[in-house]
């Protein structure tokens, strides 16, 4: 390539972050959001929570422990070591707090076309 595009890419680049930077400093982030405000709810995600090998004899626990921290258990999969569930996001980032919380994943769904519908 030459050094016109490097150029132009170059200019593009600057000129970007020097739109977005200021834009981005004149967020308000004094005002509650405004979700809270209206007591509206988070929404819930669906998740797995992956429980560490140290703990798996203690799968009841944990599970308690995520029932206490706001997560609604669907599924405790003792002898893989999962529990399922869903929790409102803003709730999400505590799981890990909890010991003998290896990992939590966000549940993937796929909803196909129904056979009858158009070409897909």
């Amino acid at each position: 390539m030459n050094s016109n595009y490097w150029k132009l890419l170059g200019i593009t680049s600057i000129a970007i972050l020097c739109l977005g930077i200021p834009i981005y400093l004149s967020k308000d982030v004094s005002t509650p959001n405004q979700l809270l405000i209206q007591g509206a709810e988070m929404p819930q995600v669906k998740i797995s929570v992956s429980v560490d090998d140290a703990h798996l004899h203690q799968i009841q626990q944990v599970s308690q422990q995520l029932q206490s921290s706001g997560m609604n258990v669907e599924h405790t999969l003792s002898t893989i070591g999962v529990i399922s569930g869903s929790i409102s996001t803003d709730k999400l980032n505590s799981l890990y707090q909890i010991e003998g919380v290896k990992n939590v994943e966000a549940q993937e769904s796929y909803q196909l076309a129904p056979p009858s519908s158009g070409i897909q």
